[in-house]
């Protein structure tokens, strides 16, 4: 071999060295960064499922209010844009926890409205029980009953 060939060869194995001393750290940091970010979009897909729900508990809280003061109309109103929400909810959200208390819910729809359309209090039990599944799922604390005294 001549020194122009050992040269040259030093020159490749330089080259070669200098591209795989800058590439390889920065796609360790890409590959990172990379997971990073997969992670962070996780958290944030739940956390605009959580505000969705969130908004569901209000939603409900809102019908149970118009049971309450005896306002069946609204209610009514309320109660089918609310169910509406809930399975279009349902379908979208990526939060098990969620989706099972969305078709816990959407099981009451039925009882709900026909107690509504009568004007019947017992919606306000039914629509607590909603409110009840969609605290839990949220992870907020819920009060054991009662006990009454005699």
């Amino acid at each position: 071999m001549t020194a122009k060939g050992v040269i040259a060869g030093g020159v490749v194995v330089l080259i070669g060295l200098a591209y795989v001393g800058g590439y390889w750290p920065q796609h360790r940091q890409r590959v990172a960064l990379e997971a990073d970010i997969a992670t962070l979009r996780e958290q944030l897909a739940e956390s605009e499922a959580r505000v969705r729900m969130g908004r569901l508990l209000g939603e409900v809280l809102n019908i149970r209010e118009a049971v309450v003061t005896l306002n069946y109309g609204q209610a009514q109103e309320l109660s089918s844009r609310f169910f509406d929400s809930v399975r279009a909810e349902a379908s979208i959200t990526p939060v098990a926890a969620f989706k099972a208390a969305f078709e816990a819910v959407l099981q009451t729809r039925d009882q709900v409205t026909a107690a509504l359309a009568r004007g019947d209090q017992a919606a306000g039990e039914s629509l607590r029980r909603s409110e009840l599944q969609l605290r839990e799922a949220l992870g907020y604390p819920i009060a054991p009953p009662s006990k009454k005294l005699d």
